[in-house]
């Protein structure tokens, strides 16, 4: 009672809280189970309306979830962002604190099969993210929804409803953090959580988050789009891969294009600085890396003529691409590399030695493999040897195999 009246105070002198509202569970009017919305008022009044839901539940399993490779409560802020944005508002950081407290609630739900902001033994909402190590917060905000499989739905849902459209397209947040979990016994099967934020740092600064991507879990490319908070504020920055080297200082500006860098591997890490005057605030963002192994030309040819060493042609550049460490083996001992192993892109020299002379076709292989997440690829490799004149002209090319 004494921290609800202690709130009641600060929340609107401090202008903190618009709206708390959980998810709505939309679905067309007919014969399907009833789902709860709830929400809670800004003088802290809660109430619960009821909807139906045409989707059958029978049978309904986790295995059958839509997800992505990212978590589905990561996805929820990934999504949420793509709607800020196509709204012409910036988009939220995932906070790990946010993360924690989201997933614990929405873990909460499943297992005690309850549909609210405070289920029955668990802390109040703000203290629960409170307890997540969220502190020192302005503006807090939450939805949650019952009954959605996947997190495309769920967002398309709360975007339905004004107030938690409205709560998802808040300009004052900059933080979220998204949950959810399933129970095969519960009412709804699947429970979700966003909650939202907007904090001071410990020195009493604004959290001016940076975000990679939209917050997307991972990319296929290393130039990625930063979004940096401090409009209004900031009037330099700069920007480092790993915290290593950085970019010098320039004119602030929110939307950046930005080139990762493989040394760390997968995540990628980019740290940015913001200044206002003497005061430097820095912060960063992370996103999984997803590209491929892949090495080119693939198949290698070679040709020579017999009673001659030299090989047409003389020596390959096999172009390694990926994030990750890598090492490169043949497994004959007349297929040379040099330049066998290295992290990120990178190329090896593949050229024949103490090679067959006999006339024939004589084959190897290169196998290319990566330290982390061992792929594989082989290149096979291929030496014609004739006991006729080779000219250089008659050589047939070789194209690269880009399946």
């Amino acid at each position: 009672m004494a921290r609800r009246a202690l709130l009641a105070v600060l929340l609107p002198a401090l202008c903190i809280l618009k709206l708390i509202g959980s998810s709505p569970l939309w679905g067309q009017e007919g014969d399907g189970i009833p789902l709860a919305i709830g929400f809670v008022a800004q003088n802290g009044d809660t109430a619960v309306e009821y909807f139906t839901d045409t989707i059958p539940r029978e049978g309904d399993t986790a295995s059958g979830l839509a997800y992505e490779s990212a978590p589905p409560g990561h996805q929820v802020v990934y999504l949420t962002n793509l709607e800020r944005v196509s709204n012409g508002v910036p988009p939220l950081k995932a906070a790990p604190e946010l993360m924690d407290s989201s997933q614990f609630h929405s873990d909460w739900m499943a297992e005690n099969d309850c549909f609210a902001h405070n289920c029955s033994n668990e802390p109040e909402w703000v203290t629960r993210i409170e307890n997540a190590g969220y502190l020192n917060w302005r503006l807090l905000g939450e939805n949650i929804a019952a009954g959605y499989s996947t997190a495309d739905a769920v967002v398309d849902g709360w975007m339905g409803s004004p107030s938690h459209r409205a709560n998802m397209l808040n300009i004052g947040f900059r933080e979220a953090g998204g949950g959810y979990a399933f129970s095969g016994t519960a009412t709804y099967y699947h429970y979700w959580t966003l909650d939202l934020g907007e904090r001071n740092n410990g020195q009493g600064y604004p959290v001016y988050p940076v975000i990679i991507n939209n917050e997307a879990w991972s990319t296929t490319d290393l130039i990625v789009d930063l979004y940096v908070h401090g409009s209004g504020w900031a009037n330099q920055m700069r920007f480092s891969n790993e915290g290593e080297s950085w970019s010098g200082w320039e004119a602030f500006s929110p939307n950046k294009s930005w080139t990762l860098s493989c040394g760390s591997g997968s995540p990628a890490t980019v740290y940015a600085r913001i200044t206002n005057g003497s005061v430097v605030l820095q912060t960063s963002d992370q996103i999984h890396v997803d590209i491929p192994l892949s090495a080119q030309p693939n198949p290698l040819v070679f040709f020579s003529e017999q009673g001659t060493t030299p090989t047409i042609p003389s020596s390959y550049q096999l172009q390694i691409t990926c994030c990750d460490s890598w090492s490169a083996t043949a497994n004959q001992t007349w297929i040379q590399l040099s330049g066998d192993s290295g992290t990120g892109s990178g190329e090896a020299t593949v050229s024949l030695e103490g090679f067959p002379t006999n006339p024939g076709t004589h084959t190897g292989t290169i196998t290319v493999q990566t330290q982390t997440s061992q792929e594989q690829v082989n290149v096979p490799v291929t030496l014609v040897v004739t006991d006729r004149p080779l000219l250089k002209n008659h050589v047939p090319s070789v194209a690269s195999d880009q399946s």
